[in-house]
Order: structure tokens, then sequence, then C-alpha cells
């Protein structure tokens, strides 16, 4: 338990302001031009008022945009302005759209969230929601390409569109957004008028991300989405027409939704996939929606849901579709056991399942539900804000002489720092900036951290962090054996210039058992490459697809940047990761045209805690050699939704060049598991279509799973899209040719080892178990992506209701 040392001398009380609105702002941008660039802004210190009387709209924008920054469509992208805009208590009036920048953490008071309220003369005609976060060009594109929008936030607002007339077609936030996104603990009041046309938010392009703590009153519709993939938790709505509804999707989880008092809860449209758990819908008219069939989908996987530990209280039909109402109001029978609707694997199929089985979902574990007790939904736990504690409860890395200006060695002052947040229990606040370390920096058990604006920086560089046969940290929680928890939030991890024996970040921290709380990290994000100061940009490490790259020796030496990623140790326990990106950059993000870059990185997160208790919720792990997530030995394991990539470059060099396999972690061994598999295996079922065609086995697993138990997986998205910088193995209609596998499974990985809506892009076989590939994309296409609805390793027989 954490304690504050001022506890009894200045607890901060309901008319205190937010600590953000008085903590020094020191940070600093290190590689922009102008050395005084402004990271925090106060909407008020740029003439908004707060009163509900003054139009704000300018003012705002003016915060938003001041000092050159990365404006949409002028700019594409960059890094090296990024900002905090900050909003104190008070209605903020406008007149025409917030404008959100690149790079941009919109945040309100969270003891008392500003309202930011349209007025009734908003102009409909020129705006795209109260707050335009990608705002259309004149020529009809996003301003800013979706599937490359990372690094934003919005916290602790109200969005109040009331006061537009229910036929006027208002909207909350336009949001199309990527990896590394966030919406939290904000309100969307929008008319409540039976022919009310409002929505509260629109996503209608990208890659995300995570939305948490929302709540949405009134609507035509509460949320529209379009989006590859998100994590929604904590989502309550009520009275609206329709709570939520797709355009289209691959994977879309949804984790403690509420929904009460609404005509539709959610329509699925075209979405391909959705999963729901520990979730509630109370007196609405139709829960779900669906256009799959209960036989003869086309394609055959579209459409899967998955449900678990789903209340339905005075519902009138709980599922329709276009055969009418698939389940009735009054049968719940299946709400806590589980329901499937899509293609099954128990471990062998597809069986095209409608309906609910004790088999597919087999109880978690008391170590992974919310206190330890049954009955009870998966643990959860929002980023903490420390709105309860005063400015002086926070202490600044400038106190102990970090600079951050990406030059000093800054490792001394940030274990300094880390040592004294331990035992003072003082929260660490690391200003903006760039902190380039040269060894090792230390997190003990009790620190708490917190940066600034997602542009407070550990850069590992040097000689420390060359060996890479043997590893080294560049930040490590806890030493093996070490008890007690952390918490951090809003940092990026990275490295700098050649570095091949630097793994980005270890935990080897135990937690205990229940009780005690785990550890969390929230938008902790390992960044390598592709930004100011890493030395790993366009200019130093170009794609180099013309190239042949087949030998560790002809890969350039200052391109192999990590070791790996994250590892997560075998003493290491209780620790909860949200929203947290581990990405090896595959185009600079300063570069206006995306230029594509080439990086190696051996290992993604690699996790062997023997007693678990993990959970990794909104998380992605992209573009490493050999894996992006393997689990060895491992337990008790909660994700969703997860989100994988392979290197672009694949197989040009093939894995695991450039890196040699390591004893002791688990390195897969591509020349001994791909022999004889470089081209399409005989028993899958388009051989014979093509039997000349390769395709490629020495390539990244996007998730091994192995002698692993109690595993649950609710939504996952593993994509291969390119060959050696090349889409056309990932285009629809090509067959799925970018590699032939990329999940690996053992079957002594039991008892409980599920994947729920199992999502594969530009892969052969979806999954691979003891080395024999036992489901193709083929039998389970469901338009770009492929799709298993449930994936059950320990099989069993089922007898399913309409199965």
């Amino acid at each position: 338990m954490f304690v504050s040392v001022f506890l009894l001398v200045a607890v901060a009380t309901a008319g205190e302001a937010f600590w953000m609105a008085e903590i020094a702002h020191q940070g600093i941008s290190p590689y922009n031009p102008n050395p005084k660039y402004q990271i925090f802004r106060n909407v008020k210190d740029f003439g908004a008022v707060g009163d509900g009387v003054k139009d704000d709209t300018a003012a705002i924008n003016r915060a938003i945009s001041f000092d050159d920054r990365c404006a949409p469509g002028v700019c594409n992208q960059s890094t090296i302005t990024p900002a905090t805009v900050y909003f104190p208590p008070g209605t903020y009036l406008i007149s025409n759209s917030i404008i959100d920048y690149y790079y941009t953490q919109l945040i309100g008071d969270p003891t008392d969230r500003p309202v930011i309220k349209a007025a009734s003369t908003f102009d409909l005609d020129k705006s795209l929601g109260l707050i335009d976060a990608n705002p259309y060009t004149d020529e009809g594109m996003l301003a800013y390409l979706p599937v490359n929008v990372f690094f934003r936030q919005i916290r602790n607002l109200v969005l109040d569109t009331t006061a537009i007339p229910p036929e006027g077609g208002a909207l909350g936030i336009h949001w199309p957004s990527s990896q590394a996104t966030s919406i939290s603990n904000c309100e969307f009041r929008l008319s409540d008028d039976p022919e009310s046309e409002h929505v509260g938010l629109l996503i209608d392009g990208g890659s995300g991300g995570l939305l948490n703590d929302l709540t949405f009153y009134g609507g035509m519709l509460g949320a529209n989405f379009g989006n590859q993939q998100y994590t929604a938790r904590n989502l309550k709505f009520y009275h609206a027409q329709v709570a939520v509804s797709y355009v289209w999707n691959w994977g879309w989880t949804y984790k403690s939704l509420y929904i009460e008092n609404c005509t539709t809860g959610i329509r699925m449209g075209y979405a391909t996939s959705i999963t729901i758990l520990d979730s509630a819908f109370r007196s609405v008219g139709t829960a779900i929606e669906t256009r799959r069939l209960t036989t003869g989908t086309r394609p055959p996987a579209a459409g899967s849901l998955v449900m678990y530990n789903v209340v339905f209280d005075e519902v009138e039909e709980i599922l329709t579709g276009p055969e009418g109402v698939l389940i009735p109001g009054q049968d719940v029978s299946f709400a806590h056991v589980g329901f499937v609707m899509g293609h099954v694997y128990d471990p062998f199929g597809p069986t095209d399942v409608t309906g609910s089985d004790p088999v597919l979902f087999p109880s978690p574990p008391r170590a992974l539900l919310d206190g330890g007790k049954e009955g009870r939904g998966y643990y959860e736990r929002s980023k903490p804000q420390y709105e309860r504690e005063p400015v002086d409860a926070f202490v600044s890395a400038r106190r102990f002489g970090a600079k951050g200006d990406g030059r000093a060695d800054d490792t001394d002052a940030l274990n300094k720092l880390f040592a004294f947040s331990a035992t003072t229990s003082l929260i660490a606040f690391v200003d903006a900036g760039t902190y380039f370390v040269s060894d090792t920096v230390f997190i003990p058990p009790g620190a708490r951290i917190v940066g600034e604006a997602l542009a407070s920086n550990i850069l590992g560089g040097g000689d420390a962090f060359a060996d890479s046969t043997r590893p080294r940290p560049v930040v490590r929680v806890g030493y093996p054996g070490d008890k007690g928890r952390v918490e951090w939030s809003d940092m990026i991890l990275g490295t700098r210039g050649a570095a091949p024996g630097a793994l980005v970040l270890e935990v080897n921290l135990d937690a205990g058992a229940w009780p005690h709380e785990p550890s969390g990290m929230w938008d902790v994000h390992v960044r390598v490459g592709g930004y100011p100061g890493t030395e790993q940009m366009l200019e130093q490490c170009p794609a180099t697809p013309g190239k042949e790259m087949a030998t560790a020796e002809s890969v350039p030496a200052q391109c192999v940047v990590a070791w790996g990623s994250v590892h997560i140790t075998r003493p290491a326990s209780g620790l909860l990761m949200e929203n947290c990106w581990v990405w090896i950059a595959d185009h600079d993000l300063e570069d206006q045209e995306y230029a594509q870059i080439s990086l190696y990185a051996g290992r993604g997160v690699l996790v062997d805690s023997e007693r678990g208790r993990l959970w990794f919720s909104a998380s992605a792990s992209e573009h490493h050699v050999l894996y992006q997530y393997s689990f060895r030995g491992a337990r008790d394991v909660y994700m969703g939704h997860i989100q994988t990539e392979s290197p672009y470059f694949q197989p040009n060099p093939p894995a695991p060049v450039p890196f040699p396999l390591v004893e002791g972690y688990g390195d897969p061994d591509f020349g001994e598991t791909c022999r004889g598999r470089e081209r399409r295996d005989p028993h899958d079922p388009a051989v014979e279509a093509n039997a000349t065609l390769t395709v490629p086995c020495a390539m990244a697993w996007g998730l091994l799973v192995r002698d692993t138990r109690a595993f649950f997986v609710y939504g996952a998205g593993l994509y291969s899209f390119f060959n050696n910088y090349d889409t056309d193995c990932s285009r629809e209609g090509y067959g799925a040719i970018c590699q032939q596998r990329i999940f690996g499974v053992t079957a002594s990985s039991n008892p409980a080892v599920v994947v729920y809506n199992l999502n594969v892009v530009g892969a052969r076989a979806m999954v691979t178990r003891d080395e024999e590939d036992i489901a193709w994309f083929d039998d389970n296409r469901a338009g770009f992506t492929s799709l298993i609805a449930v994936y059950e390793n320990g099989g069993g027989e089922r007898s399913v209701p309409g199965g």
C-alpha cells in the first residue's frame, strides 16, 4: 500500500487544484529547433474563460496550435512538437470544432471535469465533432493517415451537444486513431429526443487503441465504430436509440460494458468479430443485432460473436439476425457459461457453432478475478491520475540533476529519482525530455512514476548494450526476489544506435497473491527507432527491399537496435499492463512521406512467469524478428485485445537473422521447425491450386504459447502484411501467403488455453499445435482476415444447441 508522507499535513481537498495545473512544468523537446518550445498549455493562458457564455473556440484552438506544431493538412506526423493542453474546471462554450493536433494530450481536471459545450449555433456544416482529431480535407481524405496516428489522449472531459437541435447531426468526438491512443474518463451528453440524430463518438479508421471509463447519455448512436481493433473497457450507455453501431471492424473486445434503457444495444453491421465479457444489458429492446446466419454465411467466418459472463435483465430480445430472433429475452441460461456464434476448434475443426458449452468456456482461476474472489469479473484498474494528491506529493527528475536533453548521461539521476520515490512514497514526475542512459536504470518496489505529455523518453545506448548473447536491461523493475509493487504511466522506452544486447524492459518484481494489488503500467510504451535522438532513422537505416540479406553479416550493424523489448521473468508475478504498445518502428516518424526503415530487434514480449497473475489489456507488439509474444512455462494470464505485426522486411532476411539463438530464453529454432515447410503444407486445402508457390516459414511468430496453463485471450489480431516490403502476399484474393505460420501452441499447455476471436492476416496456417498446422485460412475466411471464434487447446466432447 502506498501512503503519502504528507497524508497528515497536506491531504488534497475538493477545492484544491489538480496537481497537473500547479506543478512546475520544466519539460523540453530537445530536438525541436525552438529551445523554448512550450509543452504544457493551460487553455486559460490563451484566453479561454470557461464561463459557459463567452465563445472559447478560438482560444482553445490557439492553445493547441501554438508554437508551430504538426497541424492537420500541413504536417503528417512528428514527435518533436508534443503538447499537453490542460482544461481547468468550467464550461467552455464552442461554436466550431476544437481541432486536435498530432501528438496532443487533451486533459481536463479529473476532480471537477470541465464541460465542452456546443452552442446552439454550432456550425454543423463546417465542423465534424466538438473535438475533431482528424479533419477531412477538401479532397475528402482524412488529414492524418489514420493507421499512423499514434501517441494521443483525451482525458477527463464532458462533451455536451444538447443545445444543438435534435435533428442536427451533432457529434461529440471524431477519433480515427491507432496504437498508443486513448479516450478515458469522459462523458457524452447528447439529445435524448426520440428523433435525435446526435452521435457521441465516431471512429472511422485506424488501428487502435483503448477506450475506457466512458459514459454516454442519449443520442441516435452512442458510438459509431470502424477500425481494425480496439479494447473498450467500462463503457456505459443510457437512453440511446442504438448504443453501439458498426461500419466495420476486425476485432473488438468489450470488458465491463453496461447498456441500459436503449432501444438496441449493439448493431454489429459489418463487424468481423466482437467479444463481450463481464458485462450487462438492462431494460433494452434488442441487446445485439447480427448479420450472421446460423448456416451459410458468406464469407463463412464473418460476424463472429463471443460472450462470457454477460447479464441480460429485462431484455426483450437478446440476439436477432436475418433469420429472426435467435435468443429470446427470457433465455438467459447461457449468460454465465458463455456463448459463441462462429467457427470453433476444440482443438480441431472448424465446427460452425451457435450456442453455449462449458467446454469452450473454462472458468478462469481466482488469481485473475477482481480481488481473487469467485463470482467477480476479471480484475481491471484504470490509470491512476493521483487527483487526491497535492502538488507537494510529486518530485521532479530535475531535482536530481536529470537533464533530459538527449546529450547528458542521466543514468545516475534517474536511479536516484526512482529510489527516492520508493523510500519516501512521493511520486516521481519525469518531465518531458529525452533521457539518455548508458547503463541499466533500476525501479525499486514502491516507486510511483508519471511521465509528461507522452514525451518522457528513456533511451539506452553504448557499450553496456552491445553483446547480443548477454542481454542487459535498459530499465529493470525489481531484482529477482524483490516483493512489492510499482505504478508507472505515460513514458516511452527505447534505445540509441546499435544496441544488439539491449533488453528494453525487464520485470522481476513479485507483487504476491491477493489481497495484494498487482503492479500497474499504463501507457508505458516501448518505441525503438524512428524518431530524433535514437540514431535509428531514415538517414541511418532506410528500407532495403532490393538488397539480399540472408546472413547476419549482410545486416547493417547500426540497425540492430535491441536484443528484445520486454521480459517478464520467472520470479515476477502480479502485473497489469494496459495500453502499452511495444513497437519497433517500421517508418520514420519525422518523414512526411512515411518513409519505411529497417530496424532489427530480436524478441517482443517474453513471459515465463511461474506464478503469473498477469493482465495485458489493449496490448500490442510489433516487428520483432523471432516473435511478438512468447509465453513459456507461464500461468494465470489474461489478454484482451492483443495485436501483432510481423516485420515488413522478412523473409529478407529470414528469422532469426541477424540474431543468434541464446540458450535459456526459449528462442524458437526456425532451422529445425521450418525444415521442409517452405512450400504450402501438404495438408493445406489450397495446395492443389498452386503447388509450386512457396510460402515463407522462417518468419516471426505472432504468438507462441508453450507449456503454459490458465491462459485466456479475449480477442487477438495477428497480422502479416508484407514480404520484403511488398503487400501483394496479404491482398484479399491472393490466398494469405505472407507466411506459413503465426500462432504456435503446445498440447501440454493445459488446462485452459483458450483464444476467443482470433483474427489472422497473411498467414496460411492460423494455428500450429505441436508443430502441426491444424487451422487454415481457406476454411475460416472472414473478409480481409481469417477468423476463429473459439480455439480451445485441450479439446473435449461438445453438446451445443444448434451446433
